[in-house]
């Protein structure tokens, strides 16, 4: 089994909802679960971020009529239907189901239709980037995939595509990967770009949280929670702690 990248890079002015991440770079998206056919898509999203950014992320979901970042590539008119099945303040769980038409050719669909079964996949969406990692065994199929993608691009969006040099480089994460809120997520980003975790380390917690004007405790909680968030992941040998599992892609043909 090999582990491959596709990445979208998306400029501003060409999806109305991938500006919502471009705009509000804290904003997260990620799938957790995902199933498609040659016919139909159903997927399961976790999107995080500040309150200001989802509630404009909320406002786009509700307008889209036409394949967007996370509905396809084409940008053509789809069966898509959705529904919020978690809202807290920083976080959202989105349910939906979509049906391609001519055109519209996503990811998850063309990796159901060149690869059959037996593919695992997941998304994550962060800035202008829109990054699908397939775990599969069929490299050959890979370029038929690149190639279909590239044909149905519009303009403003460009894809590359890579091999990614170790297997199964997330580890046992690539099912689910960790359970972070918006807060502890943000709070690791701080910490590592800050040197917290850099030996010798760059910056104490208090020094960290006077440069970012938050409260010490604060992040030194959010912190925590995150550091065991990541090491339950990684010591729970490919078994998820919460569900949420990636499905398998399979194909009608």
């Amino acid at each position: 089994m090999r582990e491959f990248a596709f990445t979208v890079v998306y400029e501003r002015g060409a999806d109305h909802l991938m500006d919502v991440f471009i705009e509000h770079p804290e904003l997260y998206a990620r799938t957790l679960s995902c199933h498609a056919t040659t016919d139909t898509m159903w997927r399961l999203d976790e999107v995080t971020g500040s309150r200001e950014a989802l509630e404009v992320y909320d406002e786009q979901l509700e307008g889209i009529d036409r394949c967007s970042s996370v509905r396809g590539m084409g940008g053509c008119s789809i069966d898509w239907r959705y529904e919020v099945l978690e809202s807290e303040p920083t976080r959202r769980l989105i349910y939906s189901r979509q049906s391609e038409g001519d055109g519209c050719r996503s990811i998850p669909y063309l990796a159901a239709k060149h690869l059959a079964d037996g593919v695992l996949c997941r998304a994550e969406q962060r800035g202008p980037e829109y990054r699908w990692r397939i775990l599969a065994e069929d490299e050959a199929s890979m370029s038929a995939i690149y190639e279909e993608l590239e044909a149905e691009l519009r303009d403003g969006l460009e894809l590359s595509f890579e091999r990614i040099s170790r297997p199964l480089e997330s580890g046992p994460g690539f099912a689910s990967g960790p359970e972070l809120s918006y807060e502890q997520r943000e709070a690791l980003e701080l910490a590592v770009a800050h040197g917290y975790y850099d030996t010798p380390r760059g910056a104490s917690i208090q020094e960290i949280a006077e440069a970012e004007d938050v409260p010490t405790s604060t992040l030194q909680y959010r912190l925590t929670r995150a550091e065991a968030s990541l090491a339950k992941t990684l010591l729970s040998d490919g078994r998820p702690t919460t569900a949420g599992a990636t499905i398998p892609i399979t194909s009608d043909d």
